[in-house]
């Protein structure tokens, strides 16, 4: 009776049709969890726009507008640094990204889990300096840079799959890790989901981590007036990424 309330108040508050929509995406969802490997579950939020946005197939996230701060920071960061190579994994659609590229010297390679990603933006941006290919962070073999950019990922990823993540990249050869944390209290317990949904996470808490003294640099990653859960991305040096979560497991 009263999981019927809810669904009755929720019509009246933004009408049958919306309503309707909102199950059906919810049923979607639910469905594409059901998918046995990480890769089919991704290839399905792709191919099914399950992140609904009209810009970019990586969702949101991935929007011009949304991602103005972190452009022109990462624009400045790359020449302070000296970057040459960069590897960004998960590269998306190449959506905002490819405003960075154009301002900066790098050889840059995107790599995804979908191949048809992959397919996409090598057809429309692949140049002498810009390559894509489909990979898993997982578990393949990543390619050796100065940057390595992981961002909207890890909140996707159960804590089984950060852990083969930290594992793999422990093996990699790069200077720096640039990836996403929510900003949170600092009491905030991180929970584990399947691969392919969503959780917000603090990575400086279990089980991953992260040392809050070791950041050498941070940009907000949300834009103004942004409602939801305030995030930023955190630049780290590779000796200082733990390089497992396993025994928290």
């Amino acid at each position: 009776m009263r999981a019927l309330k809810k669904i009755l108040s929720k019509i009246r508050n933004i009408g049958i049709v919306e309503a309707f929509y909102i199950v059906l995406k919810r049923i979607k969802y639910k469905k594409m969890l059901r998918a046995n490997s990480i890769e089919e579950r991704f290839n399905i939020i792709y191919r099914e726009n399950h992140w609904s946005s009209e810009e970019s197939i990586s969702g949101d996230g991935s929007e011009i507008e949304y991602t103005h701060n972190l452009r022109k920071w990462l624009i400045k960061k790359i020449g302070e640094l000296g970057i040459k190579k960069l590897v960004d994994a998960p590269c998306g659609d190449f959506n905002w990204m490819k405003l960075v590229v154009q301002e900066v010297d790098i050889n840059y390679i995107g790599i995804d889990i979908v191949q048809d990603i992959i397919t996409a933006n090598n057809s429309l941006y692949k140049e002498a300096n810009i390559s894509f290919d489909v990979g898993n962070i997982c578990e393949d073999t990543l390619p050796a840079c100065d940057l390595l950019i992981v961002r909207d990922c890890l909140f996707h990823l159960s804590f089984e799959d950060i852990d083969k993540f930290l594992k793999n990249i422990s093996n990699l050869e790069y200077k720096y890790l640039l990836t996403t944390n929510h900003i949170l209290d600092k009491n905030y317990i991180n929970v584990d989901i399947k691969s392919g949904d969503f959780r917000n996470i603090n990575i400086y808490n279990k089980p991953f981590n992260f040392r809050n003294k070791d950041i050498i640099d941070r940009v907000d990653d949300f834009p103004e007036n942004h409602t939801l859960t305030p995030r930023e991305m955190i630049l780290i040096e590779k000796q200082n990424v733990p390089p497992s979560i396993s025994s928290f497991l």
